[in-house]
């Protein structure tokens, strides 16, 4: 599938300044950049134009705060000079202020995500230059791997002036990120300028399970621009989920929403649709929650998580049923194992909710206030 940013009518001599992006998800884009040396210049008098698309195509179109129509968005009569140019749809704005080029063409490509953090995207556009043709890339995040059919060539922010006119596949990329690649055309007379943004990842390549659990998914990032926002980056989560997918260990890449609640390092508690609930008293659905994990935090629960599962009252999970015990009750203990202090007992043939689970041991929701660990020995678990 090929998407245009900008068609070149058959009057018009493109000049021959051309990025193909392979834009967001996969979807082949092609873009016409920078098609402005035109046999009949008078048509156009000066003027510069503009492509716009966005992943999804649900955004309006401003240029100096007056609106220009909806993305996906073509026009060749933009005024030339430096122009503030706004993408918006309800959740996010992204703004720009660029320098358009008499008999040129910008070109740019958004993925507005669900905030300034999370969104991605590429601008295009063109400076006249003396002598050889060059190239000139920046990133955010800066000190991103650049790559010029297939080879390293640096990082950002990255420029060069040895690159002889032709075409060339253009990617960067960083660890935690997602990559971005253009195929880039470079003509001698002009600098062509890019500036990058990447989508920070909310989900590592692949999902398992929280050791010691079979229903709490370990969703973890080095990255404090992810984990700095529990709330955003549950949302993150969500719109990833639907856009890229979440490779869940034991099931693949699913489209369809994973996850049925999340709950971060602080013990906060969100719902499949990113809502806050820890004070809601709201029941949840658990048969598969995310745990937002900061690997700072190191592995495992964190107390506040921990006491925030014990308290809140989760619908579905694991059930562990009191077998006979010839005494007609088991013992609760503090921690997984026979040196652990008695905390209560519990009755044969009561069920109770399984928070945690560890080799030989379980350990079950008695009460509101009280939790502790019991042996497998003298359980079924149940669904």
């Amino acid at each position: 599938m090929t998407i245009p940013f900008f068609k070149s009518k058959p009057e018009i001599n493109v000049l021959s300044v051309a990025v193909y992006c392979l834009a967001i998800f996969g979807v082949l884009s092609l873009v016409y950049f920078g098609g402005s040396i035109i046999k009949n210049k008078g048509n156009i008098k000066g003027k510069s134009a503009l492509s716009v698309d966005v992943v999804g195509g649900n955004a309006q179109i401003y240029l100096n705060d007056n609106f220009l129509g909806n993305a996906p968005f073509e026009s060749k009569d933009i005024n030339a000079g430096e122009n503030k140019l706004s993408i918006k749809n309800d959740n996010v704005t992204y703004n720009v202020a660029l320098d358009f080029l008499p008999n040129s063409e910008v070109a740019i490509m958004r993925d507005l995500g669900v905030s300034d953090v999370f969104s991605s995207g590429q601008n295009f556009w063109l400076e006249k230059a003396d002598g050889a043709p060059s190239l000139a890339l920046i990133s955010e995040p800066t000190g991103a791997k650049v790559l010029i059919d297939n080879t390293e060539v640096g990082v950002t922010p990255y420029s060069t002036s040895t690159l002889s006119e032709g075409e060339y596949d253009l990617r960067v990329e960083k660890a935690g990120f997602d990559s971005m690649s253009s195929r880039i055309k470079i003509q001698k007379g002009f600098k062509l300028n890019i500036a990058v943004k990447l989508f920070p990842s909310p989900v590592p390549a692949k999902v398992s399970l929280l050791e010691g659990s079979q229903n709490l998914y370990d969703v973890y990032s080095t990255e404090s621009l992810v984990t700095s926002s529990p709330a955003e980056w549950v949302k993150a989560i969500l719109y990833w989920n639907t856009t890229r997918g979440i490779n869940l260990s034991g099931t693949g890449v699913n489209k369809d929403l994973v996850f049925d609640y999340f709950i971060d390092c602080n013990g906060r508690v969100y719902n499949k649709d990113g809502q806050d609930v820890t004070d809601a008293k709201q029941e949840l659905k658990a048969d598969r929650g995310a745990y937002l994990r900061r690997v700072s935090d190191g592995p495992g629960l964190t107390e506040s998580a921990k006491n925030s599962l014990q308290s809140l009252s989760l619908l579905g999970g694991k059930k562990a049923k009191i077998n006979q015990t010839g005494t007609g009750w088991l013992n609760v203990r503090s921690t997984p194992g026979l040196t652990g202090s008695v905390l209560t007992t519990v009755n044969v043939g009561e069920s109770y909710q399984v928070l945690e689970e560890s080799k030989g041991w379980v350990k079950i929701k008695v009460t509101e206030t009280v939790s502790g660990w019991v042996s497998t020995s003298y359980i079924t678990l149940e669904l």
